[in-house]
């Protein structure tokens, strides 16, 4: 499973995990997800993945 951290600043601030698994629904959601956080928390917001088994 990928999951999607938020990081700001070098802090995690949330953890983001997308309902579906196929890479091009995942694609779309973090799209859309990167622009709700960046209005949330400003243009120095990062998003990191990684894999959780």
């Amino acid at each position: 499973m990928i999951v999607y951290d938020i990081v700001l600043n070098g802090e995690v601030k949330e953890t983001i995990k997308p309902r579906k698994y196929r890479l091009k629904e995942i694609y779309a959601y973090m799209q859309e997800q990167t622009k709700l956080m960046k209005a949330k928390y400003g243009e120095n917001v990062r998003i990191t993945s990684r894999m959780v088994y």
